[in-house]
């Protein structure tokens, strides 16, 4: 919810608590009241939240809650159709608003380079032999001269 949209939301929610006590004789009997008014303040609890999903919930849920009141006889069909419309203001009020997509800017078209060939051809590198355990040939040694003469 944007930081405007949080006094509009507040304002519809005094609405909805407004719409449920008003007052005037047969719009609210106490029974539908002592449903109602819990209700509209868990939908004030939750708008104060910022959370919409969680609001649009708990909004039509007073909203069922309303329109159940209204069968039974508790609430006005006036009455009924001002908390509703309060309702529907304060999910409109409260609606997340979408920020523009960046749209991708269109590159100039500027070719790829390709690979060059090299004019002078890459060797291919030779294995270099490893010295097995039989090999023939001997093992180095240590000479100690002494005096000239090898022994």
């Amino acid at each position: 919810m944007s930081r405007t949209a949080l006094p509009a939301a507040g304002l519809a929610a005094v609405l909805l608590v407004a719409g449920c006590s008003s007052g005037q004789p047969g719009d609210l009997t106490v029974a539908a009241e002592k449903v109602l008014v819990p209700k509209v303040q868990q939908v004030r609890d939750v708008a104060a939240t910022g959370n919409y999903t969680r609001l649009k919930t708990v909004v039509r849920q007073l909203e069922a809650l309303v329109r159940r009141e209204l069968a039974d006889g508790q609430v006005s069909q006036a009455r009924a159709n001002a908390i509703l419309d309060a309702a529907d203001t304060l999910l409109t009020d409260a609606q997340p608003t979408s920020s523009p997509t960046p749209t991708p800017t269109q590159s100039s078209a500027s070719p790829t380079p390709s690979p060059t060939p090299s004019s002078t051809p890459s060797s291919t590198p030779t294995p270099t032999p490893t010295p097995s355990a039989s090999s023939s040939s001997p093992s180095p040694g240590t000479t100690v001269t002494i005096g000239g003469t090898g022994h």
